[in-house]
C-alpha cells in the first residue's frame, strides 16, 4: 500500500526563509499554518482529541524552532509505517543573494523527536555548505530512502544530495545519523498524539545578510 504525506508546497507556491542570521538553521515553514498543539479527531492520524494541530487555510503560516516544532511533516502511527521503506524528497532553490553572493548555503532534512514545545532536532542528510560564487539561482535536492521498525526502535538508511543538477557531498551516503526509541504504532503523545515522528527541512546561511534567500518547492514522504 502506498502513503502520501506532503507538506502543501509546489513552484508556484513555495515555502521561504531567508534575512538576517547565520550559522543555525532556519526551518521552512508550513503555509496554510497550524491551529493548536495536538493532533485532534480532524487532524493527523485520526485520533480523537479536542484540539486540533492541523493545517488549516486563513491561518498563518507555522515555522518550525528550536522551541516548537508546530508546522513540521509528521509519520502517522498506527503501525502505518512500521517496518516500511520510507522515502522523503525535499526540492528547492537558493540564491539571488545580491548582498553577499560568497556566502555559503546549507540545507539539511532533520528528524523531530521529543516534545512539540521542546523538540529535538537530528540530522540525518545534508548538502554541503556550498559557495554560489556568482549571482544566480541554485537548484537543490534531497532524497532519503529511511526504514524503521518498532522492534529495533530505529530510523536510519542512506540519501542522496544535489545541487545544480548534480550530486552532492560524496553522496549517496548512510544517513548522518538514526533514530532511536520509536513506536510506529502508539507514536510520541509528547510529539504529537498519532505521529511516530517528524521531519523538518533547515537552511544555514554562512553570513547575515538581508537578501539570503532559500525556497522549498517539494516536501513529501511516501511509504
Amino acid at each position: 500500500m502506498s502513503n502520501i504525506y506532503d507538506f502543501g508546497v509546489n513552484g508556484a507556491q513555495p515555502s521561504k526563509v531567508g534575512g538576517t542570521g547565520s550559522g543555525t538553521p532556519k526551518y521552512l515553514p508550513r503555509l496554510l499554518g497550524v491551529n493548536g498543539t495536538s493532533i485532534g479527531s480532524a487532524g493527523l492520524g485520526g485520533v480523537s482529541g479536542s484540539v486540533i494541530a492541523a493545517p488549516l487555510f486563513g491561518t498563518s503560516p507555522a515555522t518550525p524552532s528550536a522551541n516548537s516544532a508546530v508546522g513540521a511533516l509528521y509519520l502517522p502511527a498506527q503501525n502505518v509505517n512500521n517496518g516500511q521503506q520510507i522515502e522523503i524528497l525535499a526540492t528547492g532553490s537558493f540564491g539571488s543573494d545580491t548582498g553577499d553572493p560568497s556566502g555559503s548555503v546549507t540545507v539539511a532534512l532533520y528528524g523531530v523527536t521529543g516534545a512539540l514545545l521542546a523538540p529535538v532536532y537530528t540530522e540525518l542528510a545534508t548538502t554541503t555548505a556550498f559557495v554560489e560564487n556568482v549571482l544566480g539561482v541554485n537548484s537543490w535536492a534531497i532524497a532519503a530512502d529511511l526504514y524503521g521498525d518498532s522492534g529495533s526502535g530505529i530510523l536510519g538508511g542512506s540519501y542522496s544530495a544535489y545541487i545544480n543538477g548534480a550530486l552532492n557531498n560524496s553522496t549517496p551516503k548512510t544517513t548522518d545519523n538514526t533514530i532511536s526509541g520509536l513506536n510506529f504504532l502508539t507514536g510520541n503523545p509528547s510529539l504529537q498524539q498519532g505521529a511516530v515522528l517528524a521531519f523538518v527541512v533547515g537552511v544555514t546561511f554562512g553570513t547575515s545578510n538581508a537578501t539570503n534567500t532559500a525556497s522549498l518547492f517539494e516536501f513529501t514522504i511516501e511509504s
